[in-house]
């Protein structure tokens, strides 16, 4: 019964046609090439009846039934025939031939014949174009075409290259013309292989070798006498006509007839023009390759003038340049008669000093052709040239170029922010011609909608240099702008009069940056709302204090604390706040708040603090009675936890002084112990807590009250580590951390998700977040590990690490816990630590078998050759056993073999104390089916002589003499001799280990 499941042929489309079929009908093959996308195409049918030719070097080794091919024996070899060694250059089996009364003629089986002429047949329907033969054909069948051309045209087998005692005799079956266009297609092909020389020998090797000496041979032929002879076929085009093959010039062989003519009669007669373009274009090409750039120059010309002389719309069956092609050919000798674009331009004069930099820019400012980006690049080199002294030009150009890029970047960007950098960088020269000059140029040659434009951008940096107390750069380009024509008489008036206003003084720095611009608005509305951007962008308490008062005098219609809801002021002080009376001081101090808080949450604790500590101060004024008191211990409280916040996020840098800060984090939580009316929130105890814990400042904790939920967890850390102090011997330490953790762990039904379980793991990421200390982490690490073995049960991916031995051995009710929700968090709590200690070997051991537990074996693999390296001192120590065990080993041995570096994993065998030859030779028969895992590429970090001889033993079983030959000379080296002290042995292999970690350290790491 057929099997329903094994594959079936995919059958041909309708209209695709079988090689063979034009074999039996050759009247088929015009008809299939006259189709308007023939399958198999014309270059496909070329490359088909060249494979199915028998005599080629590139026909298959199966001879199919029924073939024809067969060696005429007995026959004798004539004079002129060519010998074994020139027929054997292309495979080509010594075909009979015989001199019949002194003529050689051509003897070819009738497949043979009929192959060839169908090959060249198609190719004369493509007119012998060779750009679309080199793109379709490789290299060997377009030789193979070649051969098979001059073959046919000269009447009798030939091999090419030619030899130089070549007879160049026409038997009688071949044709004089024939035999001249042979020899020009041969010798064009000699110039343009030596263009491809480099690619074609790179080509895929054939099943002989024969063909890859015969296309060496023909690389190697000299070039010389193909390039006397294109020459001068060109010097006598005009006196000696010149043919080329017509499509019906092959008549291809029918079944019922034994003639096997050819009708040479109907070649085409070319005009002498069509003949000199094509061929100086190939002698430019060629001498451009050679650097023959003055014979180049002279080719291309001529091939210009001759395609120039050729009647438009005329068929052309020889001639295949393209304009594009001619253009690039001009343009490559220097000349193109084609007006360059300013890109074009501009390239070359950055080949030339930047000679005409300023006129290309202006004019780029009117097309816009040249990127942007690139002009910004110039006016930088430019500026760095000048600097250095490598152009001998002043700063006149940098400011011109400068100048012309800011008028660009009004048409890119339509606003000043882009233009800001010119102002303040040329500040001490005089910048303000170049500029007004630029922006005239451009003005005149704008669109209404660009005018409008650069209008506003004018009028933008009036109003920046008044800003910036320039006035009197301002009334200049205000002077320059009345002669322009593009402002009316009423706002030329509203300019002067925001110039009279600049005398006013400015608030603060802060309230005039570059992102804040000042408005002198009639409108008491506007004038209101550039107030209100002030108070909500500025960052100084005095500017906010200022813009306060000003606010204040426009009778606001709502509190002023209101004006952007997202400052949040937290509950205690908010409360407090609120009870006020409605006063500036209520105000300020919201805001003051509402600002910090902001601020701190963007990182920015340097201001946040400032802000807070004008507020404390602002609270400790005697006349505002009890609250304010109240308010400013409240206001010390948020100080310290902006402190802590900040310390946390520059642990590394210390930018505090830790011993202070931990001081105040004691008096803090003292508050909590003396029971005062008015608390810290829990979020500052919370923080002052952790602090604590990570200053390794354990007692002040433990009188703290346990009830908060916040304080569960560094409560039980500080009580662990006391006990961990007391403790003798392997005794087990409290159970409170242990247990806590653990409920932390609790599969959660799908209902309560939001609730408990949620609030829970969020308080946990929210407590190991803020852990800073190197015990700590390696406490909660340590609970983590222990439960996920436990959980896990799998003895092969166990963790370990320090403190593991002080938490218990069994869980119960082993269901109720998740072991997803442990993984999760013990992968991204290792990340974390190791972002803060990245060289702690035993987290990234242990990070290694989490991922292997996992089934990231490439991160594994990552991370044990961190701990490799960084315990070897990146390469530079000797591996020790306590960094690499046989435990590690073999787990990275395990990776690499699930990897498929198969190589990996044998050289990381030599790592174990006693090498296990079993798992050596299982990965040595396995084939490695990674690209990073080539075998011979480690054979230098192999010590163990037994191995070699293994894998020498291995590469002659398989065939591979280079690869076996490779590792005996990697026995043979003097440090692995059997005989060497064991000192040469142990630095050999030290050594040899270094240079293993450095290859897994570039594929793993970098």
């Amino acid at each position: 019964m057929e099997d329903p499941l094994k594959p079936k042929p995919v059958p041909l489309a309708a209209e695709t046609v079988l090689w063979f079929e034009f074999l039996l009908d050759p009247n088929k093959i015009t008809q299939h090439l006259q189709c308007k996308n023939p399958e198999p195409s014309a270059v496909e049918l070329i490359m088909q009846f060249i494979s199915m030719t028998p005599d080629t070097a590139i026909a298959s080794t199966v001879v199919t039934p029924g073939s024809d091919l067969q060696n005429l024996a007995g026959a004798s070899v004539g004079a002129n025939a060519t010998t074994p060694a020139a027929s054997a250059a292309l495979n080509v089996p010594l075909i009979a031939q015989q001199q019949r009364q002194g003529d050689v003629h051509l003897q070819l089986t009738r497949k043979q014949l009929a192959l060839k002429i169908l090959e060249l047949k198609v190719a004369t329907w493509l007119r012998w174009d060779l750009d679309a033969l080199e793109k379709g054909l490789p290299v060997l069948m377009q030789l193979g075409l070649l051969r098979d051309l001059c073959t046919i045209s000269y009447g009798r087998v030939v091999s090419i290259p030619f030899a130089n005692d070549f007879d160049f005799k026409i038997s009688p079956s071949g044709n004089e013309r024939a035999a001249r266009f042979a020899l020009t297609i041969y010798h064009r092909m000699i110039l343009r292989l030596q263009l491809i020389k480099d690619s074609a020998l790179k080509s895929p090797r054939p099943l002989m070798f024969q063909a890859v000496d015969q296309l060496q041979q023909f690389l190697d032929t000299p070039t010389q006498p193909s390039i006397e002879y294109l020459e001068q076929l060109c010097s006598s085009a005009s006196t000696k006509p010149f043919h080329v093959f017509h499509y019906d010039s092959f008549v291809a062989l029918q079944c019922d007839t034994l003639s096997t003519a050819q009708n040479f009669d109907m070649m085409h007669l070319i005009t002498p023009q069509e003949l000199r373009a094509q061929l100086q274009s190939e002698l430019a090409h060629y001498y451009l390759h050679t650097k023959q750039y003055v014979l180049a120059r002279d080719s291309a010309a001529g091939c210009n003038s001759n395609l120039q002389a050729l009647p438009p719309g005329m068929t052309r069956f020889f001639c295949h340049i393209r304009p594009t092609e001619l253009e690039g050919l001009l343009q490559a000798c220097g000349i193109s008669a084609q007006q360059q674009t300013l890109l074009e331009r501009f390239h070359q004069s950055l080949l030339n000093s930047y000679t005409d930099i300023v006129s290309i820019l202006r004019l780029d400012n009117r097309a816009r052709e040249i990127p942007l980006v690139s002009r910004r690049n110039v006016e930088l080199d430019i500026e760095g040239a000048i600097s250095t002294g490598l152009l001998k030009e002043t700063s006149q150009l940098l400011l011109q170029v400068a100048a012309l890029n800011v008028v660009r970047t009004v048409f890119e960007w339509g606003n000043i922010f882009g233009s800001v950098e010119y102002f303040e960088k040329y500040h001490d020269l005089d910048y303000m011609p170049p500029f007004v000059e630029a922006m005239q140029d451009a003005l005149t040659h704008c669109s209404h909608s660009e005018q409008t434009a650069l209008k506003h951008f004018l009028i933008d940096c009036v109003l920046y240099q008044q800003q910036q107390q320039q006035l009197e750069q301002s009334r200049q380009l205000l002077h320059t702008l009345r002669g322009m024509g593009i402002f009316s008489k009423e706002e030329l008036v509203d300019l002067d009069e925001q110039l009279v206003q600049a005398a006013l003084p400015v608030l603060s720095n802060s309230l005039a940056t570059l992102n804040d611009w000042i408005c002198h608005s009639k409108m008491t509305r506007v004038d209101v709302a550039a107030l209100e951007r002030q108070l909500i962008t500025c960052t100084n308490a005095n500017s906010v204090r200022i813009l306060l008062v000003k606010l204040c005098g426009t009778a606001p219609g709502k509190p002023l604390w209101a004006i952007n809801p997202s400052w949040d002021v937290p509950q205690p002080l908010k409360t407090l706040i609120m009870a006020m009376p409605v006063s500036f001081l209520q105000d300020f101090s919201y805001v003051l708040l509402g600002k910090a808080r902001e601020l701190a949450a963007r990182g920015n604790y340097i201001d946040a603090v400032s802000m807070l500590s004008v507020l404390k101060s602002e609270t400790q004024r005697q006349e505002l009675g009890g609250s304010a008191q109240l308010m400013c211990k409240l206001i010390t409280w948020e100080i310290l936890h902006i402190q802590i916040t900040q310390c946390l996020d520059e642990w590394h840098q210390k930018p505090l002084d830790l011993q202070a800060l931990g001081t105040r984090c004691k008096q803090c939580l003292g508050a909590l112990q003396a029971g005062d009316s008015m608390m810290p929130r829990l979020e500052i105890l919370e923080s002052c807590a952790i602090m604590l814990l990570n200053l390794t400042d354990f007692p002040p904790l433990l009188y703290l009250d346990k009830r908060a939920q916040q304080l569960e967890l560094p409560l039980a850390f500080a009580a662990t580590f006391i006990e961990m102090e007391k403790m003798k011997g392997p005794k087990k330490v409290c159970r409170d951390a242990w247990e806590l953790m653990l409920s932390l762990f609790l599969n959660v039904p799908k209902r309560a998700s939001s609730g408990a379980g949620s609030g829970a793991s969020s308080s946990l990421q929210a407590f190991l977040q803020r852990v800073r200390h190197q015990s700590v982490f390696g406490l909660a690490i340590s609970m983590l590990g222990k439960m996920h073995n436990i959980l896990k049960d799998d003895p092969n991916h166990d963790l370990s690490c320090e403190y593991m031995q002080l938490w218990p051995t069994s869980i119960n009710n082993l269901n109720s816990y998740s072991l997803r929700s442990v993984c999760e968090t013990l992968q991204w709590l290792l990340s974390e630590a190791l972002s803060y200690y990245p060289q702690t070997i035993s987290w990234l051991k242990m990070k290694g078998d989490l991922e292997l537990a996992i089934g990231n074996n490439e991160s594994a693999m990552r991370c044990y050759v961190n701990a490799l390296v960084t315990g070897t001192d990146y390469c530079t120590m000797p591996l020790q056993r306590n960094v690499a065990d046989d435990y590690v080993i073999r787990k990275m041995i395990r990776c690499a073999a699930n990897l498929g570096c198969h190589m990996q994993a044998t050289v990381l065998c030599q790592f174990l104390d006693e090498i296990d030859y079993g798992i050596v030779f299982k990965n040595l028969s396995e084939k490695s089916s990674n690209f990073t895992d080539a075998m011979d590429a480690y054979y230098s970090c192999i010590w163990d002589t037994t191995l070699l001889e293994f894998i020498v033993n291995l590469h002659a079983k398989r065939g591979e003499h280079s690869r076996k030959l490779e590792a005996i000379s990697m026995m043979g080296t003097l440090e692995l001799n059997a005989n060497n002290n064991e000192e040469i042995k142990r630095e050999s292999a030290m050594v040899r280990k270094s240079r293993f970690l450095r290859a897994l350290a570039k594929q793993y790491l970098l």
